[in-house]
């Protein structure tokens, strides 16, 4: 199911009208979308798809033969019948074939080369580099695994480096893109999403489920998905993470295990996994920089080359809950099913909160403020944080996220500890408070007192705007 995603077919078919010869990487999460995109493009265009499954190079030939002749016979004199000995071959009558009318085509899963036949990265590169500017060829490449694509053309040993003309970057849809989402195919009360968008992200192929298993309770729904003996979802970490990761997983799981448990510091995740300090560090850098599965974050008001004040979490809301509630309940699961859910109930409106948090924060981003701040983001010294802090040389809003449902007088109770707080940070300004809740009694009154007041129906409807100011 093809949703969204305007602004990237805008660009493919912006790479397809430059003259001459184009390479192009799609790369993402496995689910995300990659070739549901690939496949909307191709289909006004001439273009051959090829998914480069892990068999035996003659098994590809013969079934990328048949695409060409399904795709190409009728640009193809009667006596061509197209047979290939190697993957060269094809890569070369493409090229050639293009000299004539453009021609896209796509590999998908395309790091599966590597098991195939790890030489033909060499052959690609000399083919490319000997005829692309004779040739009219949009070249599509799609990987899922992120960090063996990056290493596939980033790396400078590798033969690819520097081939790539484009990058298209396909990250999972927003909170209020998965909501639309969701609706279109399913009436899901905006409450009731939020916990689910808390399990499953902004994944498409996961908000799939959905219309499935949602009938009137989202914890139900997530029982279904995650803890029952046959849930759907409850091996998929461990199913995209291990290829991902390879032989080295255990030492990547531990670490998005203890981050995910909330030890996010390098000390705290160093005592949890009993890693020497030094390992944790190169291991966080990978899944930082690498494999893009953590994000690094610093208080809003340090400089973040300079501060020690580093604190990580998992970039990804769908394996933030599976290592968080799955992955750490394995044995349990295997036991007793029915007590593991019991406990996650306890537990997982805290977690929503912080999900909640997330949203807002984009939230924010998204109001008018009265100017442009300079940053956006959370603040946090000792045992004392604040949930959204936004600020430029003269201003300075401060937000606190509450996952409940407040009254007038829990609104007051939470908006003098945020001045008290306001008093600890290190800028100087016209200051305003807000307060972002579940649901957020009399928000006309605190409005009136100056108070930037919302729950989530102004998130869910009022993202782009704040009419209050």
């Amino acid at each position: 199911m093809f949703y969204d995603r305007e602004r990237e077919l805008e660009k493919l078919n912006e790479v397809y009208s430059f003259p001459g010869s184009s390479f192009l990487v799609i790369y993402g999460r496995r689910r995300v979308g990659k070739t549901a995109l690939a496949r909307e493009f191709l289909s006004d265009k001439l273009g051959l798809y090829f998914f480069v499954g892990e068999k035996d190079e003659a098994l590809l030939l013969e079934e990328y033969s048949r695409e060409i002749e399904e795709k190409l016979s009728r640009y193809l004199p009667p006596y061509v019948k197209p047979k290939f000995g190697s993957l060269e071959e094809l890569v070369e009558f493409l090229l050639d074939y293009s000299r004539e009318r453009k021609l896209v085509v796509v590999f998908d899963e395309f790091q599966n080369f590597r098991t195939v036949k790890p030489s033909f990265f060499s052959s690609l590169q000399r083919l490319w580099d000997e005829k692309k500017e004779t040739s009219n060829l949009m070249l599509i490449v799609i990987g899922s695994y992120v960090g063996m694509i990056k290493r596939i053309f980033m790396d400078r040993k590798e033969p690819l480096f520097g081939r790539v003309d484009e990058w298209v970057k396909l990250k999972p849809f927003d909170f209020w893109t998965s909501f639309n989402f969701v609706r279109s195919l399913v009436d899901v009360p905006p409450k009731d999403f939020v916990e689910l968008y808390s399990a499953l992200g902004g994944m498409p192929r996961y908000l799939l489920y959905v219309p499935r298993y949602y009938h009137g309770g989202s914890l139900e729904a997530l029982k279904a998905l995650f803890f029952d003996e046959f849930a759907p979802l409850r091996e998929e970490g461990l199913n995209v993470l291990k290829l991902e990761f390879g032989r080295f997983y255990r030492a990547h799981f531990s670490i998005l295990e203890a981050v995910s448990l909330g030890y996010v510091t390098p000390k705290e995740i160093s005592d949890k996994t009993g890693m020497k300090l030094l390992t944790v560090g190169k291991y966080l850098s990978e899944l930082t920089n690498h494999f893009e599965y953590l994000k690094r974050e610093v208080p809003v008001t340090e400089n973040p080359l300079k501060t020690r004040k580093v604190a990580y979490r998992i970039s990804d809301e769908f394996f933030n809950f599976w290592f968080r509630f799955v992955y750490h309940n394995y044995t349990a699961l295997e036991e007793d099913p029915r007590r593991v859910f019991e406990r996650f109930k306890t537990e997982f409106p805290a977690f929503v909160g912080k999900t909640y948090e997330r949203i807002a924060l984009d939230f924010v981003r998204g109001l008018d403020l009265g100017f442009r701040p300079e940053r956006v983001g959370r603040w946090w010294q000792g045992g004392e944080e604040i949930d959204v802090v936004a600020y430029d040389r003269k201003n300075v809003v401060l937000f606190e996220v509450k996952w409940r449902d407040l009254s007038l007088r829990d609104a007051r109770k939470v908006l003098n500890s945020l001045e008290r707080k306001a008093e600890l940070l290190p800028l100087k300004g016209n200051y305003r408070f807000g307060i972002i809740a579940r649901e957020l009694e009399d928000k006309e009154e605190l409005r009136k007192e100056g108070v930037l007041a919302f729950d989530l129906s102004d998130i869910i409807h009022q993202r782009l705007q704040c009419p209050f100011l």
